[in-house]
Formats: C-alpha cells, sequence, structure tokens
C-alpha cells in the first residue's frame, strides 16, 4: 500500500497495512509499524483508536517509552492537551533519576530512567510505547512510575503480543492497542499475511518489468 495512501473506507486498522516486514534479519523485530506515522491520517486514526478506551479516565499526563514510545505518546498528548514525559535508556538525562533494569524482547539486560522532578503521588499517568513483545519494557516502565507514587492509567500501544509478559499487563492494567481481534493471532505468531501478500505483489511487478 502506498505509504500516503488513505482509503475511502478507513475500517477497523485499515493502517496496520503500512507498517514493512524486517528484511534485515534476526537481529532485528520482525516488523517496523513506525511507516505508518509517515500517513498523517494513519498516526491521527491510531491515536483516536489507542484512546478510545480510556475517554471517561482522568489522564493527568503521558509518558513514552524510549526510542519509538516518544512518537506515538507525543502524539497521544497532543491530542489529549496533556504534557508528555520521555522514559529514557539510562545514561542520557542529566539530572537526578530513577533507575529501573529489565529484560528487552531480545533478551538484553537493559536499564531505563526517570526524572525525578516531574511525577507527584496521585498523578495519574498513561503508559504509551510502539509494541509490547515480551513486556519487560513496559513493566521496567510501569515500577517506575508507581515507585515515584503516581498511578498507572492504562497501557497503550499498537499492539501487545499474548506473550507471558503480554498477558500479564492485559491482566493487571487497562491497555488498549490498534489490533483487531481476528489479526492477533497473526500477531502473537509474528507472521502478517498481509506482509506475504505484499512480497507477492512485488514479485510481479518484478517479473512483469523483466517481460
Amino acid at each position: 500500500m502506498d505509504v500516503f495512501a488513505v482509503p475511502a473506507d478507513r475500517h477497523e486498522g485499515w493502517y496496520l497495512s503500512l507498517m514493512a516486514p524486517n528484511t534485515k534479519g534476526p537481529m532485528f523485530a520482525w516488523l517496523d509499524p513506525s511507516r505508518l506515522y509517515s500517513n498523517s491520517q494513519a498516526l491521527a486514526d491510531c491515536v483516536s483508536d489507542l484512546l478510545s478506551p480510556f475517554h471517561s479516565d482522568t489522564i493527568d499526563l503521558v509518558a513514552g517509552i524510549d526510542a519509538m514510545g516518544f512518537i506515538l505518546g507525543a502524539s497521544v498528548a497532543t491530542s489529549l492537551g496533556k504534557g508528555f514525559l520521555a522514559i529514557r535508556k539510562a545514561g542520557h538525562l542529566c539530572v537526578s533519576t530513577q533507575n529501573q533494569s529489565y529484560s528487552d524482547y531480545t533478551g538484553r539486560e537493559k536499564t531505563m530512567e526517570i526524572r525525578q522532578d516531574v511525577l507527584k503521588p496521585g498523578m495519574r499517568v498513561l503508559l504509551v510505547d510502539q509494541w509490547i513483545e515480551t513486556g519487560g519494557t513496559m513493566k521496567a516502565a510501569i515500577q517506575l512510575v508507581e515507585r515515584l507514587g503516581a498511578s498507572v492509567v492504562g497501557v497503550a500501544a499498537v499492539a501487545i503480543e499474548n506473550t507471558e509478559g503480554g498477558k500479564w499487563i492485559k491482566e493487571n492494567y487497562k491497555f488498549s492497542h490498534c489490533i483487531p481481534e481476528e489479526l492477533q493471532s497473526q500477531v502473537d505468531r509474528k507472521v502478517l499475511e498481509s506482509f506475504k501478500a505484499s512480497t507477492a505483489e512485488r514479485f510481479d511487478i518484478m517479473f512483469a518489468i523483466d517481460e
């Protein structure tokens, strides 16, 4: 699908077809959702879908996780008319911080940090990341927010895979994502049928040119 195209009907999750498959191998994530952010309507619809379950909730602040959660989180914050707090990879903030170790989706041990001069006891925070695979990164962010006395209103991401960590988040926190029910099993298997179709279309075009 052309990255700037917008279908007339804009059915549920239409913008997911703008995501791109991994073409670089196993050292990278299995897909790249960020391509959809290039389409202004896709980004707006994605944000709207993420916020839909939280319309009746009081949200004081949006926090996004380094790095792709910054884009989506800042867009969510702007839509709500709220501020945005960046949860960083350790070593980037020049102010006093709280740190939390975690394992990311690759199994590597990492540390994230959050500044200590923003969150106050009783503040209600919506946590946003681009994608939740193992849930380790989001769980660490939750621990940091709650350690500083704030409460997590909910968790929002383009997708939450049904891994052990993903299920833990769904069982313990209000959540939202953009994956229609009929596509969740494909996401959990890390194989989207739309990627296969787009690959076949590219080969058809290549063969047509060769002929």
